[in-house]
């Protein structure tokens, strides 16, 4: 029921005689081609319409046969191969003559989709037609700026403007190539940084091993042995203060409860000066009430000559030192500073039935643990025995025996101790300074 669909010309069947010459009369045969083509699969109703229409006009039945077409032959100076403009504009018409072939398809595959009438056929045909019909209303504007391609002045300037973009592009490629080589060079210097980065690493942890492994006791114990000891211990101990001060920030735990023995009473210059209160909380309960039989230097080299103390604990967990780093633990840690920051007791039990739990934060305690626990055992053994001495809150400040922190001190106020934060050591003549925080108190003697 169909009618014959415009003959297309199959250009891959026609001789490879270089590019085909479109001119006038080509075109011309093209749209009386497009006048001739009938509609296709038209419904019967619309058809009889059609038929009914022709007979009382007494014109043919075939669209567009009415339409007569006289083509003229062109010269071959008319030729449009030898005209830009006027192959553009065959382009153009080109597009054009395209576009009705595909609108009037479309609408044919409308009226098949009216009847019988089906929604989704109707509504995709008019999509399709829509769409065609936008395509062919942008051709408009494409022919009709065509004229400005007459003018030799447009044309000229438009070849100067591709010059100039074409001449950018060039420097733009020129700039690209040598971002690229620098890239390049700088990739290599940033390999060669890491590698030497990597080798520091490696010098920097085996210095930190050496340095571990130094504390002998082969050569005996010595002055020089407790000062060293003493400031790995401050550091370490303010390095596990500052875990638990995370800790407690992101437990909602709040520091200012009377689990630190800190008096009220004390003036902190800064609100972030309290981490030295969690520092002389954490220090009061490495260093007082130490039982001696944990300070042997029986396995003292064993312990020290590990890089991670932990692994010694894993090695023997009964020593004097792992007995040690449990009960410190134990006072240290107390139940509602556990709970708060991991919702349960499973530390402390552990620990209670002589384990030692392989947790980060278990692991930061036995690592401070260690030099708080070479320092008391070197203390002891050194002879005269070093002397722990610790500066109550109030005592009025000199410098003979504590050391301010943080440094700055003013010294136009009356000022005093406010708490201690690391204890200090007397060896014969030789003081190891407590640290101190000062605070607005009143004074006592110290």
């Amino acid at each position: 029921m169909g009618f014959p669909l415009p003959a297309v010309r199959n250009l891959a069947m026609e001789p490879a005689t270089g590019k085909v010459k479109r001119t006038t009369s080509t075109l011309l045969h093209r749209i009386s081609d497009i006048c001739k083509a009938r509609s296709v699969g038209v419904a019967p109703t619309v058809r009889e319409k059609l038929k009914t229409d022709s007979s009382a006009t007494g014109e043919s039945s075939e669209d567009g046969a009415h339409l007569k077409v006289h083509p003229h032959q062109v010269s071959d100076h008319e030729s449009l191969s030898g005209c830009p403009f006027l192959r553009y504009e065959e382009a153009v018409i080109e597009k054009i003559l395209d576009g009705i072939s595909g609108l009037k398809l479309n609408y044919v595959n409308l009226q098949q989709a009216l009847v019988p009438y089906d929604s989704e056929e109707v509504t995709m045909a008019d999509e399709h037609f829509t769409s065609e019909l936008q395509d062919i209303a942008g051709l408009k504007d494409l022919y009709a700026n065509m004229n400005k391609w007459r003018n030799p002045i447009y044309r000229l300037g438009i070849s100067s403007r591709i010059q100039e973009h074409q001449k950018l592009a060039v420097e733009l490629q020129a700039g690209m190539c040598k971002k690229d080589s620098e890239i390049v060079l700088l990739r290599a210097d940033l390999d060669e940084l890491e590698r030497k980065n990597k080798e520091l690493k490696e010098k920097i942890g085996q210095n930190v091993m050496h340095k571990e492994g130094s504390f002998a006791i082969g050569s005996g114990v010595s002055t020089d042995m407790v000062m060293e000891l003493h400031e790995l211990s401050s550091k370490s101990i303010h390095d596990f203060a500052k875990l638990i001060i995370r800790l407690a920030k992101a437990s909602g735990w709040n520091l200012d409860i009377s689990t630190f023995p800190i008096d009220n009473s004390v003036v902190y210059e800064k609100r972030s000066h309290k981490k030295y209160a969690v520092e002389g909380y954490v220090a009061c309960f490495m260093f007082m009430g130490e039982k001696l039989d944990y300070l042997s230097l029986d396995i003292f080299d064993h312990v020290m000559s590990f890089s991670d103390p932990f692994d010694a604990l894993m090695e023997a967990p009964n020593t004097n030192f792992g007995r040690f780093c449990r009960a410190k633990y134990l006072a240290a840690v107390p139940c509602s500073m556990e709970d708060s920051f991991f919702g349960n007791l499973n530390h402390r039990a552990f620990v209670v039935n002589g384990g030692h739990p392989r947790t980060p934060f278990y692991q930061a305690f036995v690592r401070m643990s260690r030099h708080v626990w070479a320092l008391l055992t070197v203390a002891h053994a050194l002879n005269p025995r070093a002397e722990m001495f610790y500066v109550k809150s109030g005592t009025a400040f000199k410098r003979k025996h504590m050391e301010n922190i943080p440094a700055k001190m003013t010294t136009e106020e009356k000022i005093s101790v406010g708490f201690a934060v690391m204890p200090g050591f007397k060896i014969g003549c030789t003081v190891i300074r407590c640290r101190v925080y000062l605070s607005m108190v009143n004074t006592t003697d110290f």
